[in-house]
């Protein structure tokens, strides 16, 4: 018991300060853990629909709960994420959040435990983890977020893969596909290994999960989620288009060649189609990097490692709670034989991504505004040169800009005709009218009746929608594949309509055409 106790002694600190965070999280708002509770709610009460994925229609039907001071977005989650807090759903939310955050630090330490001693790392490191992953712990818990139980199944499901537990392998891995979509790249591992067996345990599992799922969610939130939700999540479409807080490639990029006449009029130049083939050719060149690490590297943990950097990286979004990921290319890192001066600079980097408040750059002049994105970044480039001799850096370079030649040169883009009307506008406009000559806006955020234009309108008509798109004068207006309300034509020469373009699901704003 004693030699047990001097062993572990390092884990301490972690419990302390999960303990700590587990107590301020009951007097903590709900937050993000309001999602996950509601969503398994409503559908324990059969009212689990693709409305969920609206924002108004969702917290509506919160708000009639008895719960009216929250406000969240369903999107991007599965249907299967619902199905999964159905085990919380008799319970209350506070109960709920209790539960749940105690079961995630459980399955946290339990895996740090599992993987500290597979890899017989120095338990005194155990003490580092506090310190670089604050920011991850506490947001983590504080929010009742998911990414605990994410490290768990990730962690179980490669020390599964190690031992050639293919059935394990595949539950645990299936699961976190199932919650959070993003883990679904490391098929690519068992591809570029040609190992087609555990791909076809794992791929029959992920079917008898959502089998499973369809039973109590249906098939048709289902086909809503694949065909509207996912491919809006994919392109970084959560809430509003540009959100600097994601910190992101994907949104850097978007910020440098997409102009937007309110949301991004500082874009360093408008060139959406290379904006595009910068994208295709990053994805490409982490994959066929990828590749090489995966087929010439004898370092099982280093290519695990690899992969859930390129998950982070390649994500249009990003958050402080996804970092507790990077807990496997740390260990990576401690483990290796790298010098002791190149693990302390690993070590300051990690800190700084984990802990580095955004609130101290976010407000500064792009790109500074993007650090935490850049130094992330930086710790994938330093990472990468720990086995650059495995990479063939010209296949690399050569399958990355032939794609990105193709797109400069051949895709078309269809400009959008249409400007978002209101600057500094709120996150999600509901809906609007024409009262006593001027245009009025209902926001959620408790604002009613807010005038958004001064100048008086002398006469409004109706437009209808034809398969989604705006017509005027038997004109299509809109080309976009945007969900689209209520438009109305003012004084002859401005139509108005809600729209989600390049927005999160549901998340209209006004959106105008000035017409010839």
């Amino acid at each position: 018991m004693k030699s047990a106790l001097l062993k572990y002694y390092p884990l301490l600190a972690l419990l302390l300060l999960c303990g700590f965070y587990l107590f301020k999280a009951i007097d903590f708002p709900a937050h993000d853990f309001a999602n996950y509770y509601f969503g398994g709610k409503f559908l324990a009460k059969g009212n689990f629909s693709s409305n969920i994925y609206f924002p108004y229609e969702f917290n509506k039907a919160i708000f009639d709960s008895g719960y009216p001071n929250i406000f969240v977005s369903y999107a991007p989650n599965t249907p299967f994420l619902a199905f999964f807090f159905l085990l919380f759903a008799g319970f209350s939310l506070a109960v709920a959040k209790i539960i749940f955050n105690s079961l995630s630090v459980v399955l946290f330490f339990f895996s740090i435990y599992r993987l500290f001693n597979h890899y017989k790392i120095d338990w005194r490191y155990a003490l580092l983890i506090p310190v670089l992953f604050l920011v991850p712990i506490k947001n983590n818990l504080l929010f009742g977020q998911v990414y605990f139980l994410l490290f768990f199944l990730l962690s179980e499901g490669w020390l599964a893969y190690e031992k050639k537990q293919w059935k394990s392998m595949s539950l645990f891995w299936s699961l976190a596909i199932l919650l959070k979509v993003f883990p679904v790249l490391l098929v690519a591992l068992f591809i570029f290994r040609k190992q087609w067996k555990p791909l076809s345990f794992w791929v029959a599992f992920c079917l008898l999960l959502l089998g499973i799922s369809i039973l109590f969610t249906g098939v048709d939130i289902w086909i809503f989620y694949l065909q509207e939700v996912l491919p809006k999540a994919s392109n970084g479409e959560i809430a509003t288009g540009f959100v600097d807080n994601y910190q992101s490639v994907f949104m850097f990029l978007k910020r440098c060649f997409v102009f937007e006449t309110i949301e991004n009029p500082n874009a360093f130049y408008n060139y959406p189609n290379l904006f595009s083939a910068l994208m295709v050719a990053f994805k490409i060149g982490v994959l066929v990097i990828g590749y090489f690490i995966s087929k010439r590297n004898s370092n099982t943990l280093f290519v695990f490692s690899y992969w859930i950097l390129a998950m982070i990286l390649l994500s249009p979004y990003g958050s402080t709670y996804t970092f507790i990921l990077l807990l496997f290319p740390f260990l990576a890192l401690l483990k290796s034989e790298i010098s002791n001066t190149k693990k302390v600079a690993f070590c300051l980097i990690i800190f700084l991504i984990n802990n580095f408040s955004l609130s101290i750059f976010i407000g500064q002049e792009f790109p500074f505004s993007y650090l935490r994105m850049l130094l992330l970044f930086l710790f994938f480039v330093l990472f990468l040169l720990q086995f650059r001799q495995k990479v063939n850096w010209k296949a690399v370079a050569m399958l990355s800009l032939f794609p990105l030649f193709l797109i400069l040169f051949f895709k078309t883009t269809k400009p959008e005709k249409s400007t978002i009307l209101l600057e500094n506008g709120p996150t999600l406009v509901y809906d609007y009218e024409i009262n006593n000559n001027s245009l009025i806006g209902h926001f959620w955020d408790g604002r009613e009746k807010v005038i958004l234009w001064n100048t008086k309108i002398q006469t409004f008509h109706p437009l209808k929608l034809k398969n989604n798109q705006v017509f005027y004068n038997n004109q299509q207006l809109t080309f976009d594949k945007s969900h689209k309300r209520k438009p109305i034509l003012i004084d002859n020469k401005t139509v108005l309509y809600l729209s989600d373009y390049d927005r999160g699901i549901g998340f209209y704003t006004l959106r105008k055409i000035t017409l010839n």
